[in-house]
Parts: C-alpha cells; sequence; structure tokens
C-alpha cells in the first residue's frame, strides 16, 4: 500500500498537481487510510465496489483528499467523496453510471422529511459546521424534472449570516437519501466581534448620503427588441455601509435567489421573386453600409496604423443593442510570437464612427511610471473630447470603491464614464478608457450608447418615496464580508468584517413611476410561490391538483374552479407547463400556441382557445405531447378497447389505445365517452397521469 501511494506521490507531483512534499510519507499514508475508512463508514460504500481512485490537494489551508469509487459491472452507483485531514466531509455525490431518461415520481417523502433528512446528514457528517448553519427557506415551485429535492443553507457566525460561505444539498424525493452534498467554508477565517455597530437606522441615513438611489435607465431585450425604463436603483448593488465605521465598501455577496465574417461585395442580386418583410427589412437595414475597405482606412486613421500592421481578420456583425446597427471589427498584428503588436479595432458601419479598440503588444518593464492616476484621467478626458465631442457633456465619472491596488506601482488606469441624459443615468450606456501611465497612450476605448426613444422623467414618485419602498419592501441587513473572499488564498485573511447590506431575495429595482419593484425584464417582480386553491375540498381530484400546483402546474388565482369547463387555452397551458416547465410563457394566448405548435402538440387549423376540450381532444394533445403520435395514426393495428369505441373521432382511435395503456385514461364501466367535455377536475386527472404514470 504504502509503495502505491509513495508512486503515486511521485507521479502526481512531476505534474505539479499537488504541493505535498511537506508530508512524511507515514503521516499521509495514515491520514489516506484514515480517510477512506470514515467515507466507506459515513455513507455505507460495500465490499462489491471494485475500483477506487484518489487525489489528494490543499484547500483554504488543509489537506484534502478527493475519493471515488465505482463498480466495474455498472450495477451500483458512482460515489465520489471529497474529504478534510480533520474528518469534515466537504462533498458527496452519487450517480448512475448509464444516464437514464427518467420520467417524473411521486414523492415518498414530504419536503419537510427530506429537510430534516438533510440536517441530520450534516451533522453526522460535517459534525463541525452544523451548528453554524441556517437553512433559507426558498418558496418556488418543485422541479418536474428532478426526482430531488433540493436545500441551501448559509453560514451563520455571532447570529449573523455569511453568505460567502454556504452548503448545498439534495436528498431524493421518492429514497430519502441523500444524493449531493457540497460545502463552501472558509477554514481559519477570523470574525469581527458585534461591539460598537452603528444601528440600523443610522446605517439607513448613511446608505442615503453615500450610496443612494439614482434615477436610471435600464434596458432589457426580448424577443430581440430594446425595452427601456426608468427607475429608482442603486448604481452599484454591491454597495454597503460598514457597520462600525460608517464608510462605503465594496462587498461580493451570494447569488441573488431571485430570479445570454461577411463579404459585402459589389453590386447587386435582382430577382423577380418577391422578399418577405423580414428579408426587405434585413435589405433595407444593411443599405449604406461603408465597404471594408473604408472601415480598414477609417481604422488605420485613428489608430495610426502603419503598413507593417497587416489585417489579420474582418468581421461584419449586427449590433445586438441597435435592430438597424452594424460594426466592422478588424485585427491587425505588427511583428510576431512574442514581439508582436495586436489592435482590434470596431467601426460602426454607417456613421463611421469609433465603437471601440485595443491594443496590446511586448512591454519594457524597466521604463517607469510618467503619469499618475490624476494626470491620467485628465488624458482620458481629452481623448474622449477627441473622439466623440458630443459626448463629454453627457457622461459622468463613476467613482471606483473597489479599493484595489497592485503591490507594485500602478502601470494603467481604467476609467468609466456613464451617460446621463437629464437627471437620469442610462446604465448600459457610456465611455470605458484605459491609459498606459507608462506611455500616457490610451490602450482601449470602448462606447455603448444606444439611440432609441427614452421614457420622459416627468411624473416619477419622489425620491424620499423610493426610499421607503427601498428600505421597507428590500431592506438593509446586518451580515459579515470577507473583503478576500474571491481574492487571494482565504488563509492570508485576517477578519470578515460586518457590513448593512442590501438584501438579496429581491432586486432593488423601483418603477420610477408606479414605485413596484420590477425584475431584470423591467416587468413587475414576483416572488416565486406554491399556488394554493381554496375551493378544490370536495373535488375527485384534489390531491392531483395540488401536487400539480406544487410543481408550479397551476391556472393563477387562488380558486381553480373544478366543476368549470375545461378550455382548450387552459387545458394545452397546463399541459406546456408539465411538458416543459422552463418554457418562458404565460397565459397570454399568443404565446402559448406559437410555443405548442412549434413542438407539434396542437396544429394551426386546431386552435380554438375559447372552445371546450373533450376527451379524446385532450389524449390527443398528450400523445403529441409524448411523441408517440406517429405510432397512434397507425389505426388499423388497434383493437377495440371500450364499448363504445366507435364513437371516437376516425384517426383518434390509436391515441385513445396508447393513452389507455399508459394509464393515462381509463373507462367507466367499459365505456370511454370519448366526446365528453371536460370539466377542470378532470383536465387536470389527464395531466397528472400523462406525468405519473407509472409506466
Amino acid at each position: 500500500m504504502r509503495r502505491k501511494i509513495a508512486l503515486f506521490l511521485t507521479f502526481v507531483l512531476a505534474l505539479g498537481v499537488i504541493p505535498f512534499s511537506s508530508y512524511a510519507e507515514e503521516a499521509y499514508d495514515k491520514q489516506l487510510e484514515e480517510a477512506i475508512l470514515r467515507s466507506r463508514k459515513l455513507f455505507n460504500i460495500s465490499s462489491e465496489y471494485d475500483q477506487f481512485d484518489y487525489s489528494v490537494g490543499s484547500w483554504s489551508g488543509t489537506t484534502v483528499f478527493y475519493l471515488s469509487w465505482s463498480d466495474s459491472k455498472g450495477k451500483l452507483d458512482n460515489v465520489h467523496v471529497s474529504i478534510a485531514v480533520d474528518g469534515t466531509v466537504l462533498s458527496f455525490g452519487k450517480w448512475k453510471p448509464i444516464y437514464e431518461d427518467q420520467r417524473p415520481k411521486l414523492p415518498k417523502i414530504s419536503k419537510e422529511e427530506g429537510l430534516n433528512i438533510a440536517m441530520d446528514f450534516i451533522k453526522k457528517v460535517s459534525p463541525k459546521l452544523g451548528n453554524s448553519i441556517k437553512h433559507i427557506e426558498i418558496s418556488q415551485p418543485l422541479n418536474i424534472n428532478s426526482n430531488s429535492y433540493g436545500y441551501y443553507f448559509v453560514r451563520i457566525e455571532n447570529g449573523i449570516p455569511y453568505y460567502n460561505n454556504r452548503i448545498d444539498i439534495s436528498v431524493d424525493s421518492s429514497t430519502g437519501e441523500v444524493t449531493d452534498y457540497y460545502v463552501n467554508w472558509d477554514r481559519d477565517l477570523k470574525f469581527a466581534d458585534v461591539k460598537n455597530l452603528i444601528t440600523l437606522e443610522k446605517a439607513k441615513e448613511l446608505y442615503k448620503e453615500k450610496v443612494g438611489l439614482n434615477l436610471i435607465y435600464k434596458t432589457s431585450y426580448k424577443d430581440g427588441k430594446p425595452n427601456v425604463f426608468l427607475t429608482y436603483s442603486p448604481l452599484n448593488t454591491n454597495l454597503a455601509i460598514n457597520a462600525k465605521d460608517g464608510e462605503v465598501t465594496s462587498i461580493y455577496d451570494f447569488y441573488p435567489l431571485y430570479d445570454k465574417t461577411a463579404d459585402m461585395g459589389a453590386g447587386g442580386y435582382t430577382s423577380n421573386e418577391e422578399l418577405s418583410p423580414d428579408e426587405k427589412a434585413a435589405v433595407e437595414g444593411i443599405a449604406g453600409l461603408i465597404s471594408q475597405g473604408e472601415a480598414e482606412k477609417i481604422s488605420r486613421e485613428i489608430l495610426e496604423l502603419d503598413s507593417e500592421y497587416k489585417l489579420n481578420y474582418v468581421n461584419l456583425y449586427k449590433n445586438w443593442r441597435a435592430e438597424d446597427s452594424y460594426n466592422w471589427q478588424l485585427d491587425f498584428t505588427k511583428g510576431s510570437d512574442s514581439n508582436a503588436y495586436y489592435v482590434s479595432v470596431s467601426i460602426d458601419a454607417k456613421t463611421r464612427e469609433l465603437v471601440s479598440f485595443y491594443r496590446f503588444g511586448p512591454e519594457d518593464s524597466n521604463k517607469k511610471v510618467q503619469y499618475n492616476e490624476e494626470k491620467s484621467l485628465e488624458i482620458a478626458k481629452e481623448y474622449i473630447k477627441k473622439m466623440n465631442p458630443d459626448k463629454i457633456e453627457s457622461i459622468e465619472l463613476r467613482k471606483n470603491y473597489e479599493g484595489y491596488r497592485p503591490l507594485e506601482e500602478q502601470r494603467q488606469y481604467s476609467f468609466q464614464f456613464i451617460r446621463k441624459i437629464d437627471d437620469a443615468y442610462v446604465e448600459q450606456d457610456g465611455i470605458w478608457v484605459t491609459v498606459d501611465a507608462v506611455s500616457g497612450n490610451i490602450r482601449e476605448y470602448r462606447i455603448d450608447w444606444i439611440t432609441t426613444k427614452f421614457p420622459p422623467q416627468e411624473n416619477v414618485i419622489s425620491l424620499d418615496k423610493a426610499y421607503d419602498i427601498l428600505f421597507g419592501d428590500i431592506g438593509l441587513e446586518l451580515k459579515y464580508f470577507s473583503p478576500n473572499a474571491h481574492g487571494e488564498d482565504i488563509k492570508d485573511n485576517k477578519e470578515a468584517i460586518l457590513v448593512y447590506g442590501l438584501k438579496s431575495d429581491k432586486p432593488s429595482i423601483i418603477d420610477a413611476s408606479t414605485g413596484a419593484l420590477l425584475n431584470y425584464l423591467g416587468e413587475p417582480f414576483k416572488e416565486p410561490e406554491i399556488i394554493k386553491y381554496k375551493d378544490i375540498e370536495n373535488s375527485y381530484a384534489k390531491d392531483k391538483i395540488n401536487i400539480l400546483a406544487q410543481y408550479g402546474i397551476a391556472l393563477s388565482g387562488d380558486k381553480f374552479k373544478p366543476k368549470e369547463k375545461m378550455k382548450q387555452a387552459d387545458f394545452l397551458y397546463l399541459l406546456a407547463k408539465a411538458h416543459s416547465p422552463y418554457m418562458e410563457i404565460d397565459q397570454s394566448r399568443d404565446k402559448l400556441y406559437t410555443s405548442l405548435v412549434g413542438l407539434g402538440i396542437i396544429k394551426e387549423d386546431e386552435k380554438a382557445p375559447e372552445r371546450v376540450v373533450t376527451k379524446e381532444e385532450a389524449v390527443k394533445y398528450i400523445i403529441r405531447a409524448l411523441k408517440y403520435d406517429k405510432i397512434a395514426d397507425l389505426t388499423e393495428i388497434y383493437k377495440d378497447i371500450f364499448k363504445d369505441t366507435g364513437d371516437i373521432s376516425p384517426g383518434l382511435k390509436g391515441y385513445i389505445s396508447i393513452a389507455y395503456g399508459l394509464k393515462i385514461v381509463e373507462g367507466s364501466n367499459g365505456y370511454l365517452n370519448p366526446k365528453q367535455e371536460l370539466n377542470r377536475e378532470d383536465g387536470a386527472n389527464l395531466i397528472y397521469n400523462y406525468l405519473f404514470n407509472e409506466i
């Protein structure tokens, strides 16, 4: 055994995989053995596993063993464990060796039972962490494509959350087994004491004074079109107030819980064939673009590129932020290998204006810095005046709160200037400039400047009202933050500090006109929720309706109206949610039908949103969703199952037979009643059977 370990260490050290030379072979041998034995005991890893592999590394200043077991016959789950030298389990996972396309299964344990299993698991495998965590409840529908519950725990110190550390765990909803476990935990990190803290009310005052809300134009892009909306929001949501001294601190919080070469040539193409509206728009959009040669000439003049710079890449691309805007991108190279200079330039293909450039090449490290930050800022402003004189009065330097400076002398400075229209900032617009502090040259320049209609700034709510909403509906909270959590090794961190920062469970975007909270698309923010109906107590399908709702397969409102007739649009909406839970659909009928026609679930000539759906029609849509329709269309191979099979519409006999075989539909006393109009509870019953049939 020791010889195998020594050979393994020789191999990985030769590759430079792990820095482990400080450990004696004897100690390492014993530690590995203990890690293996502890893992086998914790996770019931039997002797039936005949394949084992491992590696070792350093994580947060401690030794970590990465262990994996598998079965050459493929009968057992693969198992992976990473475990620290002190016995703390940092990750665990088990999965089938062969991927199985599993249909949804009904949970056999509740989500509350799963939570208890998760907490017991943490205490068993990572007892040192079990008393320093808090479960964060995320109220949202279950994932129909997952047969497990997911739980999230955040680290708590002195009763205060430290969101940079967390535990994620998944519990199989059928077996109650833990299938995934992951720990992100800063070891040996000290936490500031909770003495002499400013009050929450004082923190609110300082936040208003030093961070604040601004009128901001935000832009979202949905269906390829820009949507500009006016909001009150912080310019930088990653700013907080230090709970000890009240200064502004830049933080990196946990991820929010709420809610991606054309050759133009010369001449033209004529055809007698009529162009579609989209094709006409495309041709008209390209009309008037400058040629590649003109773009190259402009680029060389702006950047003073001599003939030694060779053009080696050209691309004409559409500016995604504007419907009819195109840019030329040209890349130049001078020299070769390590002595090469590179320049990339983008030119607006209609206006001939510079869009962006960056340049880099070999540097002489012996040359001394000639320009400090103040002088570099002057150079940046002068360059903007030269390149975009009409925009210099419409931009404002954005303050940098990062507080980061390299240990060595600063050799370049980057500045961001944000666009401003009257009293409102334009979030994604502005000019970015990087100045070489040695030569004073511009290394990088970029301008984003959308041309669109901006909503008026009249009739907006007052700033005081916006603050009431910010602190009332979103709120500040006291939390720990480690300044180096995403930088230097955690062992170099001296202390996690205390800050007052915005809570992260809601977006800090306030509609400037209505005061409503918005999501990043500019739509009213809705917290994920599980719909609970008030009127299904006497429905035969009550349990099935409730289970569907837990998975987000539900009609809006708190009343299901189970005895009401099921309209085609409502049935298809439930089917769409069951078939593709992540499909971006709402009960807007145009989008719903467009999606379902594309999926082949309904045909154009079958669209009748207000018509009551019959049993045989509902079955037809379900079998199409299952992609069994081609087999179902072979009507001559199916036998008569029901006494009223003759009442089934021609062509749908196969659909009914397949649905009966899959236990999606069943008869009553030998009759199907295919033309029966469905009630809402009947429709939910069929959707449930489609999802959770046992076959």
